[in-house]
């Protein structure tokens, strides 16, 4: 049993490293917590060796635990959200979204989303906006229990990510490589996402497929269905979110492993893989986390 979850970090590749850095710690409270260079293993092992040498910043949360990776990628060309496949959206865990929406209105994220309750359940409340490197954020509030979801409560005014959002052509070919290392069942269902339906000028009431696979550690991935986007580019990073990665107790099989030699993680045995949308993720083996 590989054992998914939880979410551990994403990374953000850009070609303003400082600016999404300042930004960040500015307006949505996190703190630098170590610089290095990508080392040649790590390179390798996701599939991009351009990024070899190359500053990778971490940052986090106001109780030091580190969720977000700026990478500099000089050549990371500038992406439209929502019209690429692959890792879409980051939602983070915050206290409260309208405050945090009057503190980004005259910042360099861009809101897309004014606060609201979401149409699955009045104990959810959310706003969206684009950082500097075009990665899209759901800063979210859950207030109550949602069943049948394990969802956190914000512990400071932004926590972490705890729900990694991409968007795919296909819902459940998507769902089926996750599931598989879950080793459990997502769940399907259709809704509205406002900010697809403006983003691609649909009827604000239209539905999409979406899943959901519940991961330890109150997390979730998200998966939204969407005809008609780009494939990600092969050869460079393009700006936005680069990988997500998740704790798991063993490898699964066939992955080639690697250990991190760098950073909060280092020390631990690690794989990269690619899903169905073409998006990039790793896995983590935390010594806590050892069948």
């Amino acid at each position: 049993m590989i054992g998914l979850g939880p979410v551990l970090y994403a990374t953000i590749a850009t070609d303003r490293p400082d600016d999404s850095i300042r930004a960040w710690c500015r307006h949505l409270d996190l703190l630098e917590s170590g610089r290095h260079r990508v080392d040649p293993a790590l390179a390798a092992a996701c599939g991009e060796r351009a990024i070899e040498g190359r500053s990778a910043t971490w940052l986090a949360n106001l109780l030091g635990e580190c969720w977000l990776q700026v990478l500099d990628v000089p050549d990371a060309a500038a992406i439209e959200p929502f019209r690429r496949y692959g890792w879409m959206a980051l939602e983070v865990s915050v206290q409260d979204p309208d405050q945090l929406a009057q503190r980004l209105r005259d910042s360099s994220f861009d809101i897309i989303g004014e606060p609201a309750n979401l149409e699955v359940s009045d104990a959810i409340r959310a706003m969206q906006a684009v950082g500097p490197a075009g990665e899209v954020l759901y800063l979210t509030q859950i207030k109550a229990e949602v069943p049948p979801f394990e969802l956190p409560r914000a512990r400071c005014p932004v926590d972490r990510l705890f729900i990694p959002v991409m968007l795919t052509d296909d819902r459940e070919l998507s769902l089926a490589g996750y599931q598989s290392l879950a080793d459990q069942e997502g769940l399907r269902f259709d809704t509205r996402i406002t900010v697809i339906n403006r983003a691609h000028g649909l009827d604000i009431d239209h539905r999409h497929a979406v899943a959901t696979l519940q991961l330890r550690g109150q997390c979730l991935i998200e998966i939204d269905q969407l005809a008609g986007q780009a494939a990600p580019p092969a050869g460079t990073l393009p700006s936005g979110i680069a990988w997500v990665a998740f704790a798991v107790e063993q490898l699964p099989p066939g992955s080639e492993p690697y250990t991190i030699a760098q950073g909060p993680y280092a020390g631990c045995r690690a794989a990269f893989a690619r899903g169905h949308a073409g998006e990039i993720y790793e896995l983590i083996v935390r010594p806590d986390d050892r069948p």
